[in-house]
């Protein structure tokens, strides 16, 4: 017989993002099932997201990233939780194996889940690195079966936890109509089938892609392309070019900067459709944003793309030409949409979070 442990430790080195966004869905089930702390960054607000779990605040900036760290392994020693499950590595993965094996010589259990099996940008030792990394967890949670053959690849034993990334329902922030959504949303009328790309406008994220694929439908009447997102650092200068060349395309809507938390369902109860023409990738957040809107997507066949729309609706693309066949898919999905619609919502079983708080609770509870 196994029990579920006392006190569970869910870390976010991020307040705001992605992974936050994740490890609070999480934590709002799991703190149901046993005494859960979130540890996370200042700007972490439980407001936002309307849960009321308890959370510790310990990270920063990543130029405070030496100080937090510290303040970090001293809290955890004294804290003595049973389990530790980190979303991801925190910001190095080479000192943070070795915190990893600090806490496990004093009998706290660990466990990763495993967002990205690489670094975005990989460099020539990142493979090793990240093996090494993975091998120094009690446990390991993914979300793919690619991700599972991922790591056995690398050499990791451990056998994991495939469960897949919950639907964020979090941002459904109460009813809305497709009315009320579009008037936040000037340049769309009620006639207009909307595309949507969400999340940061990164290049390995297809918008370029996107965009281009926005050029060539521009004589299919009714078709508008919203994007909404911030740009960040890292866009390089040719690609925020080529994006402001878009920006007075008739049959695009460009909201270039970051979305508030609240304003989120209006661009998903507005579209018909997500796009992801990622380049690069192994799982996404915005899939489980269009999972929790109800709304088929279209993505390139990358990290667990194809696994989840074995479970919902939508099309997949090779990516071999991405902008030409994210417009062929967009023509084909719009002609025979009220298919692709259909029954969406009882599709999602699967991805709801009490199901995965529990799989967590029953897996981080073996010895």
């Amino acid at each position: 017989m196994t029990t579920t442990p006392r006190r569970i430790h869910v870390v976010s080195f991020s307040g705001t993002s992605g992974l936050a966004d994740y490890a609070v869905s999480l934590c709002r089930e799991l703190s149901k099932l046993a005494e859960t702390t979130l540890v996370t960054a200042d700007s972490y607000d439980p407001a936002r997201y309307q849960v009321d779990f308890q959370h510790a605040h310990l990270f920063r900036r990543t130029r405070q990233y030496p100080l937090d760290i510290l303040r970090y392994v001293f809290y955890t020693l004294r804290t003595r939780p049973d389990m530790v499950l980190w979303q991801s590595w925190l910001k190095f993965p080479l000192l943070e194996g070795f915190i990893v094996m600090l806490f496990r010589l004093f009998g706290i259990r660990m466990a990763l889940t495993v967002h990205d099996l690489l670094p975005h940008h990989p460099k020539p030792w990142s493979r090793a690195l990240c093996a090494w990394f993975y091998r120094r967890f009690d446990k390991l949670v993914a979300h793919s079966e690619r991700t599972v053959q991922g790591l056995q690849e690398m050499g990791v034993r451990t056998k994991p936890l495939l469960v897949p990334h919950g639907i964020y329902d979090i941002f459904r922030l109460g009813e809305l109509s497709r009315e009320q959504a579009l008037a936040q949303l000037p340049g769309v009328s009620p006639d207009d089938f909307v595309v949507l790309f969400f999340g940061h406008l990164d290049v390995r994220k297809g918008i370029l892609e996107f965009l281009r694929t926005s050029a060539m439908l521009r004589d299919q009447p009714h078709i508008k392309f919203v994007v909404a997102g911030g740009r960040g650092s890292g866009l390089p200068a040719a690609a925020a070019a080529e994006l402001d060349q878009y920006k007075d395309a008739p049959n695009v809507v460009m909201h270039d900067h970051v979305i508030p938390f609240e304003k989120v369902q209006h661009y998903f109860t507005a579209a018909h459709v997500v796009a992801l023409p990622y380049l690069e990738g192994t799982t996404s957040g915005v899939i489980k944003l269009a999972m929790a809107f109800d709304k088929p997507f279209i993505a390139t066949d990358i990290g667990d793309f194809g696994e989840t729309l074995r479970d919902w609706s939508g099309l997949l693309t090779a990516g071999k030409a991405p902008a030409a066949e994210l417009a062929e898919a967009i023509v084909q999905l719009r002609a025979n949409y009220a298919s692709y619609a259909a029954e969406l919502s009882e599709k999602s079983a699967k991805y709801q979070w009490p199901h995965i708080a529990r799989q967590h609770a029953q897996y981080l509870s073996l010895s």
